[in-house]
């Protein structure tokens, strides 16, 4: 979890959209299809705990993205 909020804030700051993340894990669930281990065996939270972790960050690093962004910070990435 402190990874997950560590990378979306370097995205932010990078000028990266930090929602992205969240689209991420939303494919990384689909593609599991429940495949993953119970949570509290897990050394990693579920896909849905990351999704909802992820979410409640959003506004918090929306607002360094947008920093990012006035300071001039303009990311170009090809998907």
């Amino acid at each position: 979890s402190e990874a997950d909020n560590i990378g979306m804030e370097l995205m932010a700051k990078a000028g990266f959209d930090p929602a992205e993340s969240i689209t991420l894990w939303q494919k990384m669930a689909q593609a599991n299809l429940g495949s993953q281990p119970v949570e509290f065996l897990s050394t990693h939270p579920s896909h849905e705990t990351r999704i909802d972790d992820l979410r409640a960050l959003l506004p918090k690093v929306t607002a360094l993205r947008q920093q990012a962004l006035a300071a001039g910070k303009k990311p170009h990435c090809e998907k």
